[in-house]
Formats: C-alpha cells, sequence, structure tokens
C-alpha cells in the first residue's frame, strides 16, 4: 500500500495558518509604517509649518526639524520666513505743485508672526495686497507733500529720505492692524512724468 497517501499529515506539514499569520502581520506593520512616515514634516530653516486641527490654528513651527502630526486630524501648510520681494503696480500720483507722475516702486518684507498674518489676513496675497494698498497711500500722501524737484532730487529735501518715512509708516499701518508682515524697504525704483505731460 504505498499507493496511499495520508491527506492529514500532508496538511500539516504546508500549515496555511503560519503563512496567513506572517501575511497579516506583514500588512499591519507596513500600514503602521506608511502611517507613521506619512504624518512625519519636516520644518526647515527658513520657514514656518502651521499646524490646523480642522482649519484653526493650533500651532505654529518655527524652529527646524522633525515633528509629527495627528494622522486625519492635523494638516501642515509652509510660510516662508525668508525675505520676499513685491513689485508695487505703477501708479499716477500729483505732486504739491499739481504735476502728475508715475512711480514705480518695490518693497522687500517679511512674515515676522506667522499666527497673525493667519488670523488676520488669512493668506499671504492678502497681507501682501493690504501691504501694497498701505504703500500706496503712504507714497500718495508723502509725494503729495512734495513738489516735483524734491522728489526728483530727494538730497535735497529737507524732510529726510522718502523710502525710509514710506517703510516706517507703512510698519506702523501693518503692526496696528496685526498682520504679522513687516517691511524691511521700500525703493523707488523710476519716476516719470506721464506720456502726455513729457514735452
Amino acid at each position: 500500500m504505498s499507493d496511499v497517501i495520508d491527506m492529514e499529515q500532508k496538511r500539516n506539514d504546508f500549515s496555511f495558518r503560519k503563512w496567513i499569520r506572517f501575511g497579516i502581520t506583514l500588512v499591519i506593520f507596513v500600514a503602521v509604517l506608511v502611517l507613521v512616515l506619512t504624518n512625519i514634516y519636516v520644518v526647515k530653516e527658513n520657514e514656518y509649518k502651521v499646524v490646523r486641527q480642522f482649519g484653526e490654528v493650533v500651532q505654529v513651527k518655527d524652529e527646524p526639524g522633525l515633528y509629527f502630526k495627528i494622522p486625519f486630524i492635523h494638516s501642515v501648510t509652509t510660510l516662508p520666513k525668508n525675505q520676499l520681494v513685491t513689485d508695487i503696480p505703477t501708479s499716477e500720483i500729483n505732486t504739491l505743485d499739481k504735476k502728475r507722475v508715475l512711480i514705480d516702486n518695490y518693497a522687500v518684507w517679511r512674515i515676522v508672526n506667522a499666527e497673525d498674518l493667519i488670523k488676520n489676513a488669512r493668506t499671504v496675497e492678502s497681507a501682501q495686497s493690504r501691504m501694497e494698498e498701505f504703500i500706496y497711500s503712504v507714497m500718495r500722501a508723502e509725494l503729495g507733500s512734495l513738489n516735483y524737484d524734491e522728489i526728483i532730487n530727494d538730497e535735497k529735501s529737507s524732510r529726510g529720505s522718502i523710502n525710509d518715512r514710506v517703510t516706517e509708516k507703512v510698519n506702523e499701518f501693518l503692526a496696528r492692524d496685526e498682520y504679522g508682515i513687516e517691511v524691511i524697504d521700500v525703493r523707488i525704483k523710476r519716476t516719470d512724468l506721464p506720456p502726455e505731460n513729457e514735452q
């Protein structure tokens, strides 16, 4: 009877249960590993990481390093910490001696308080837009109190540097409204007469 095969012995040798346990353990291990790795975030030197819980800001990380967020509850967004440059659109301004001039300027600025920025301006673009409005308003007031010659020759102006005064006043407005940004410098790139006034 050597042709008879004992099926019980074959089943015990193959042991499906061991393989099933091993497979389930492997799947669970891989799932946990993926979950952990997808919820680690890195804060770099030149950025803020804003951790939100269901849309509300829970914390702002600004120190470089590895951090962990709670899966499915926290979301992380990035804000720049370095200096940013914004080209302000060219605007037409009337001087004290009733001459119209075209002013082309730019601003160098940075985020100093990410929580205030998010709370009051919501986005970087919105804060930047408010900053541009403040710069235009202050620039119009400052240049409107000067004659055309004083604008062209900033050194001859007895009132100090126009750029410094604009920067200082814009920062006062931004601090008052708590936008979380600071203007480092506002510079006039070019001052021209409108094409119809150039003669």
